[in-house]
């Protein structure tokens, strides 16, 4: 899990224009100033371009943070 944090966290700093952001697991639209439905849909985008993946809708739907972003991206990877 932690790999897949260590990769997430640049595109995480690069869509909320924070080079400071450090995620977690438990982090979510609550810790996240700039995160609002807008960059969240920017977000899954340029997840799914960095890993060469594809998110379902059922998937997304189920988001409620990080952690849950890391466990599906790692049953893809």
């Amino acid at each position: 899990m932690q790999d897949i944090l260590n990769k997430l966290n640049p595109i995480f700093a690069r869509v909320f224009e924070d080079e400071t952001l450090q995620i977690t697991e438990e982090s979510s639209a609550r810790d996240i100033d700039k995160w609002d439905s807008l960059r969240h849909v920017l977000l899954i985008s340029e997840i799914e371009k960095a890993f060469n993946i594809h998110f379902e809708l059922e998937e997304m739907i189920g988001f409620q943070n990080v952690g849950d972003i890391a466990r599906s991206l790692e049953k893809k990877v």
